[in-house]
C-alpha cells in the first residue's frame, strides 16, 4: 500500500471514529424576553400588517444561489405603502426559514443585510467551498486533531465556513441587527428524526443559551448531509435546575390535546429534551433536509395554529396581520430521466441521492399543499360567515351571529421550483437544473443562471403577480430575460 493510501486511510477512519465538540453553553438565567426569538428580533409591530415568509430549500450551492436570486429579485421590487415612505418588498420579510444549503443565504443575509450581497457573491457563492474543505480535511496539521475526540469533520466545516462567511458572527451579533428577518436555521435531530430549530425557544428546552453559539456552527449542522460529514453535537443541561424555566402555554396546551395525536406528539418531541434529559445529555444534529427539505414545515405550524412560539395564527386573531405572504424557494432535484434507459442499475451517487432526496421531496410536496389548503381553508371560513350571516339577516329580523367575524386577512402561498418551467422550449433548461450537482461548488455560469430564473419564475408566477396586485396596486413586473448563450455555457449538451 502506498504511503498516499495509508494517510488517506488514517485520514478517513480518524474522521469516522471522532466525536463532535459541545460549544453550546447553558443558561445562567432564564428570562423568555431575551435571547434570539421573533418578539426580540422583529420589535415593530406595524410591519406585521404585511407578514412575509420566505422558505429556503436545501441542495448545496445550487439552493443557496437560487434562494439569492429570490432575495434579489425581492430587493429590485420598489412600491409605495398607504403610508411611510417607499420600500422594497425585501424590506418586508418577517421570517426565513431555512434548511442546508438554503441556510447560508439566510443567514448571511441576517447578518449583513442587501449591502451583503457582493459579499455573498465573493465568499461563497462563486467560491470552492467543497475544495476548500477538502484540502484543510487533507492538510497535516488536521490529521491530529481529527483523532482528538472533540474535533470532527463537522468541526472542520464549521471553521471554514466561519472563516469565508460569517467572520466570527455569533446569534448575539443577529441580535444586533435592527429590521433584519427572524431566520430560523432549522436541523434534524437524529434521535427523534424531527426538526431542530436554532432558535433560543428550542435551546430553553436544553436550558442552553444560544446568543453565544456562532453562525456557522448552526449553519454546518444545517447542511451536516449524513456520510460526507459527521453530526453536530450539542449538550443538554436539562437534567439540572433550569433557573427558572417554566414551559411555555402553548406547549402545556399542545400535550395535553388528546383528541389531536399529531399535535401532541409534536408537543412530546419537544418535551423529550426535558423528560428524559438523564437518558439525553447529548443531542446530535444531522442536516434539517432529512425532516424538512423545503424550510417550511415550522412556518406552516406558525400558520395553523397556537403551536409555535412566533403563531401567525395569534397574529391574525389579535388583529396584527393583514396579509401574509409565503414564498418557497425549492431548488429540488429531479430523476435522472436515463436511469431507465439502460440494462445496468444506477451507480451508489444515484441510489445514494435517492435515498437522502426522494422521500423528502414526496414530504416537501404535501406541505407545500399544507399551506396552500391551509390558505384556502381559512379564506372559505370567512365567506362562509359572510354566507351564513346573510341567510340569518333575510331570515331573522334582528338576527345577530354568535360568533365574531373571522379576521380580514389575504393569503398568498408562492412555490418557485424549476418544474414551474412548464414550457416546451423551457424542457430542456429544466432538465439541466434539476440536474445540477448539490456540492458546495458550481461553475459560475450555473450560478449566475439559478440567480436569473429564481427571478424569473418570481416575476412570472401567477400567484406572486396576485399577491403584489392586492400589496401595491400600480406595481407592474420586470423583464428577466436569460441570454441563451448563458443556458449554453452552463447546460453543456451530453
Amino acid at each position: 500500500m502506498t504511503t498516499r493510501r495509508v494517510l488517506a486511510f488514517v485520514l478517513v477512519a480518524a474522521a469516522l471514529t471522532a466525536c463532535g465538540r459541545t460549544a453550546n453553553p447553558p443558561l445562567t438565567v432564564y428570562d423568555k424576553t431575551v435571547g434570539y426569538r421573533y418578539d426580540t428580533v422583529r420589535k415593530q409591530p406595524a410591519e406585521e400588517s404585511l407578514f412575509v415568509i420566505l422558505a429556503f430549500s436545501g441542495g448545496g450551492t445550487r439552493a443557496a444561489a437560487f434562494s439569492y436570486g429570490v432575495l434579489e429579485g425581492l430587493a429590485a421590487i420598489e412600491y409605495q405603502p398607504p403610508a411611510g415612505p417607499g420600500r422594497t418588498l425585501l424590506d418586508d420579510v418577517d421570517v426565513i426559514s431555512s434548511v442546508s444549503g438554503g441556510s447560508f443565504t439566510a443567514a448571511h443575509y441576517a447578518l449583513t443585510g442587501a449591502a451583503g450581497f457582493p459579499q455573498l457573491e465573493k465568499d461563497f457563492l462563486y467560491r470552492d467551498i467543497q475544495g476548500e474543505l477538502v484540502v484543510r480535511a487533507l492538510a497535516p496539521w488536521t490529521w491530529a486533531r481529527l483523532t482528538r475526540s472533540d474535533y470532527s469533520r463537522i468541526d472542520l466545516a464549521a471553521e471554514l465556513y466561519d472563516d469565508a462567511l460569517f467572520k466570527g458572527a455569533t446569534f448575539r451579533t443577529l441580535m444586533a441587527q435592527p429590521g433584519r428577518p427572524y431566520v430560523i436555521l432549522n436541523a434534524t435531530d437524529m434521535t427523534e428524526g424531527a426538526r431542530f430549530e436554532f432558535t433560543q425557544d428550542q435551546f430553553d428546552l436544553l436550558c442552553s443559551d444560544l446568543s453565544d453559539v456562532k453562525i456557522a456552527r448552526a449553519v454546518a449542522a444545517s447542511s451536516a448531509f449524513p456520510v460526507l460529514l459527521s453530526p453536530l453535537t450539542l449538550r443538554n443541561y436539562s437534567a439540572d435546575p433550569c433557573h427558572g424555566y417554566a414551559s411555555p402555554e402553548w406547549l402545556v396546551n399542545a400535550l395535553k390535546s388528546t383528541d389531536q395525536p399529531r399535535r401532541a406528539e409534536l408537543a412530546r418531541s419537544l418535551m423529550s429534551y426535558r423528560d428524559h434529559a438523564k437518558e439525553r445529555p447529548f443531542i446530535h444534529l444531522l442536516d434539517g433536509g432529512l425532516s424538512d427539505n423545503i424550510g417550511l414545515r415550522g412556518p406552516y405550524i406558525a400558520l395553523s395554529g397556537q403551536d409555535s412560539a412566533w403563531s401567525i395564527y395569534s397574529k391574525i386573531n389579535a388583529g396584527k396581520v393583514r396579509r401574509v405572504l409565503v414564498i418557497t424557494a425549492n431548488a429540488k432535484t429531479g430523476r435522472d430521466p436515463g436511469w431507465d434507459k439502460v440494462e445496468s442499475p444506477p451507480g451508489i451517487s444515484g441510489v445514494l441521492g435517492l435515498v437522502t432526496t426522494g422521500p423528502m421531496g414526496n414530504y416537501s410536496f404535501e406541505t407545500v399543499q399544507l399551506v396552500a389548503e391551509q390558505f384556502k381553508q381559512l379564506t372559505n371560513e370567512r365567506q362562509s360567515w359572510r354566507d351564513c350571516r346573510t341567510v340569518g339577516e333575510q331570515r331573522c329580523k334582528g338576527f345577530e351571529m354568535p360568533t365574531a367575524a373571522p379576521r380580514e386577512v389575504d393569503f398568498f402561498a408562492v412555490e418557485l421550483a424549476f418544474d414551474k418551467l412548464t414550457a416546451d422550449s423551457d424542457r430542456g433548461l429544466r432538465t439541466c437544473l434539476e440536474g445540477l450537482s448539490t456540492s458546495f461548488a458550481l461553475p459560475k455560469a450555473q450560478v449566475t443562471l439559478l440567480r436569473q430564473v429564481a427571478q424569473q419564475l418570481l416575476m412570472t408566477s401567477d400567484d406572486f403577480r396576485e399577491a403584489m396586485r392586492a400589496i401595491a396596486p400600480g406595481w407592474q413586473p420586470r423583464p428577466v430575460t436569460i441570454e441563451p448563450t448563458l443556458i449554453a455555457e452552463a447546460c453543456p449538451k451530453r
